[in-house]
């Protein structure tokens, strides 16, 4: 939500061929008058075209320079390849857990590490005494996510539009903050996420069926949840979906599968 910086992924969707077919009513002709007009500084970004076909391609240079590295010391390379392989040819499996002896971590014990959604679960643990020996400690105030920070613009109008018609449609929307730690919170990092929160809150008071849930700074110090100061891993990631699932605030829907002859289902 910081329209401070250009944002590159927007502006690409705006110009696309498929946003203004759209918008020319060729894809759905109901919804064409309803549609943003694209501002005509994104209009004239002559570099806003091809950007998402460009990142593409740089996620998939990423991951061949990934796998190329992790062949050669990863004790779980070969399997890495095959759920990377499985993926690209929709066919990747999903997780089922097998049968567990006493006390085993059903999360070790899982050695697929893509799964049939794409979710690939590390279990790399952030260690701050170790990781920034390899990276560089970027603060806030240089981090270009946070270049001119400014909440409003296109993404906080885009998100309006969006919660005007679920509400319409009794479709309730949940936001979930993830976490990051305090070593990723410094400063300037504080001050936008206190911004973001308060940006947030006047959202869910506004919109009756939009609920926010902020776990922004749940577990600020449990490295282990955490990959890297800002990306929560498998541990972390299976914490924060028990946690969720179990929100009183978020409407679950109830099930009817084993109802009883009272006509009450299990959740």
């Amino acid at each position: 939500f910081n329209s401070g910086r250009v944002d590159v992924t927007y502006n690409a969707i705006a110009v696309s061929e498929g946003f203004q077919a759209l918008q020319a009513g060729e894809l759905n002709p109901e919804i064409a008058g309803d549609l943003p007009q694209v501002p005509d500084e994104v209009a004239q970004d002559s570099t806003a075209s091809g950007t998402l076909t460009r990142s593409y391609q740089a996620v998939d240079d990423w991951l061949n320079d990934q796998i190329a590295q992790w062949s050669a010391i990863h004790r779980d390379r070969n399997l890495l390849k095959d759920g990377l392989s499985g993926l690209f040819r929709g066919q990747s499996r999903n997780y089922r857990p097998g049968h567990l002896a006493e006390g085993e971590d059903p999360l070790m014990a899982n050695t697929d590490l893509m799964d049939v959604d794409g979710f690939m679960s590390l279990s790399v643990r952030f260690n701050p005494a170790t990781y920034y020996q390899n990276h560089a400690r970027v603060p806030g105030a240089y981090d270009g996510d946070y270049e001119d920070f400014q909440l409003g613009g296109h993404q906080a109008e885009a998100l309006e539009r969006l919660l005007g018609f679920t509400e319409s449609q009794d479709i309730p929307v949940v936001f979930v903050n993830t976490p990051l730690t305090d070593e990723y919170f410094d400063a300037y990092r504080s001050a936008a996420e206190t911004d973001f929160l308060e940006f947030m809150v006047r959202f869910s008071a506004r919109y009756e069926g939009f609920i926010f849930r902020d776990l922004g700074q749940q577990w600020i110090q449990e490295y282990d949840y955490f990959s890297d100061p800002s990306h929560l891993n498998r541990y972390g990631a299976l914490r924060v979906s028990n946690r969720v699932a179990q929100d009183p605030l978020i409407p679950w829907p109830v099930s009817t599968q084993g109802a009883d002859s009272t006509g009450e289902g299990n959740q």
